[in-house]
């Protein structure tokens, strides 16, 4: 209900629905009943008994099923718009929050783990709300009603009908409640985010696992990850296994249960006709307990499971966000870099009391070993994350009183990689600016020496990058990524280990890469690479 939002009155409506279509499917149990103690009293002269009050009955009984099925119906179809549109908006708080969260967030993230996050343990909130929250709520509903009816008819029995119930409730209690038991759902949790990371990786690495010819180990470690997962599971089963044994064992024991303290009262009854109605009552509609409670007892089991998703989610929900400011554009754009120092992991400094002023119209290169602290710098200035010591400026402003979109029009960036969507070539080049006209993306697409690759595919412009043969070389890519930056057309520009191959067989690459690098400086004002 706290995901819900504001379906929370559909999902009231579904269930309330929910619980008179139980109520109207036990009806007609309790109206053979009725029917029968009418009759049996006149069983030796049928035509003596009450035709109107049977007919009436009858009808009743008809008019208990249509209503079961209008009203079952009527919860279905409202659980389930209700569950798609909680799982649309849900969805996008997740990726809108995502959008918000500092680089850092992603280190410790795999992607097949953030994978599961947005599309398994959404799915289960979506089938849970559709499919299990009413059912929840009509397993409840049934027995109550059930019960308060038999207590009524005869509480010794119905105490009888129930003991089978509380003591498998008991079981599945001291089976959930221990911490060891938690403990195992989280780990079946971690290790399928950790099964499904390897798997994102194996495919994203296949060029550099067959280059090496590393796909045997490879292969081992996404085995190791399976076989992970699989002892998560089985732990949890054969921890689980006595107590489900005796609680199923336990659920479905109405029947043995009732069978000598019926056979007893009817053996003492005044009456043998007017007391067999009420034990065949018992016999039926207290064996039928069963599925009902079953049914909320797997609910429970499966709501524990679930619960640890919704934990994943709010892991990401209440993430901090790194804390920006209001202010405005800068009259300059020199970036000072006072003293920094950062480190991903405690205790190991990437850069450490650096310090620096890169003035606005130059072209500064950080050169340096592996390892030395380059790209940190620049991600430090992307502001993917932000230094633990020191500060660094923009025209004087500190980056934290930037706001996201302010920032985002000051500094654009060329990673090595540069990530192409799948979609247009225009709507690639227009990721920097989407409200620049057409003649604006060619002009950038032609400063960044792209234009001609793309006027030879098929569609141009409207070629759909991944489809009918349109691929581009990693040159090509990062040209196209280079378009965006002219379209984008920021003061500072940040390039991310851009290489310029030497080879001979290269230097036509390298030529043109050049080429976008210097006219680059026509639209920007600083770059640093």
């Amino acid at each position: 209900m706290e995901l819900a939002g504001e379906k929370k009155g559909k999902l009231v409506v579904a269930c309330a629905l929910s619980v008179l279509s139980s109520a109207a499917k036990i009806f007609p149990f309790f109206s053979v009943f009725w029917i029968i103690t009418a009759i049996l009293p006149f069983y030796n002269h049928i035509g003596q008994t009450d035709s109107s009050r049977i007919m009436m009955l009858t009808g009743l009984t008809f008019g208990a099923a249509l209503l079961y099925g209008l009203c079952a119906y009527g919860s279905s179809a409202l659980a389930h718009t209700a569950a798609y549109d909680i799982i649309y908006e849900l969805r996008i708080k997740l990726m809108d929050k995502l959008g918000r969260l500092p680089s850092g967030f992603f280190t410790s993230k795999t992607q097949g783990g953030i994978k599961k996050i947005l599309s398994d343990d959404t799915e289960q909130v979506e089938i849970f709300v559709a499919h299990h929250l009413c059912d929840i709520a009509a397993a409840i509903a049934t027995p109550v009603f059930t019960l308060i009816y038999l207590f009524v008819m005869d509480w010794r029995l119905a105490l009888i009908t129930l003991l089978p119930i509380i003591i498998s409730i008991f079981l599945l209690g001291m089976c959930l409640v221990k911490p060891d038991k938690a403990a195992l759902q989280t780990e079946m949790h971690d290790s399928q985010e950790a099964m499904q990371g390897t798997i994102v990786q194996y495919i994203h690495g296949m060029p550099v696992i067959k280059i090496f010819n590393r796909s045997l180990s490879a292969f081992k470690r996404y085995e190791s990850d399976i076989d992970r997962f699989v002892t998560a599971v089985d732990k949890t089963a054969r921890a689980n296994a006595w107590a489900m044994s005796f609680y199923y064992a336990f659920f479905g024991a109405q029947l043995l249960f009732l069978l000598l303290p019926c056979t007893y009262i009817l053996l003492k009854a005044d009456s043998y006709m007017g007391y067999l109605p009420i034990v065949l009552l018992f016999l039926l509609v207290g064996t039928g307990l069963k599925d009902p409670m079953e049914n909320m007892m797997q609910m429970v089991i499966l709501s524990g499971r679930i619960s640890e998703g919704v934990k994943r989610m709010d892991d990401i929900l209440y993430a901090p966000e790194l804390v920006s400011g209001e202010a405005s554009l800068p009259e300059n754009f020199d970036v000072t870099i006072d003293d920094v120092t950062f480190s991903y992991d405690e205790g190991v400094q990437a850069v450490k009391n650096v310090s620096c002023t890169l003035k606005q119209g130059t072209v500064t290169g950080l050169v340096g070993p592996s390892g030395g602290g380059k790209s940190t710098l620049a991600s430090l200035l992307l502001r993917f994350y932000d230094p633990q010591e020191g500060s660094i400026t923009v025209g004087g402003t500190k980056l934290q009183d930037y706001s996201s979109e302010t920032l985002s029009k000051l500094v654009s960036y060329v990673f090595q990689e540069s990530f192409m969507f799948h979609d247009t070539i225009e709507n690639n080049i227009r990721m920097g600016d989407k409200n620049k006209s057409m003649d604006q993306v060619i002009e950038a697409a032609k400063a960044a020496e792209i234009h001609d690759v793309v006027m030879n595919l098929p569609d141009g412009y409207q070629s759909i990058i991944g489809e009918k043969g349109v691929y581009l070389s990693g040159g090509e890519q990062q040209r196209l990524a280079i378009a965006r930056v002219i379209l984008r057309n920021t003061p500072i520009v940040v390039l991310m280990k851009l290489q310029l191959m030497r080879m001979r067989r290269m230097k036509r690459r390298s030529r043109r890469l050049l080429r976008s690098l210097q006219k680059i400086r026509r639209y920007s004002s600083l770059h640093i690479a």
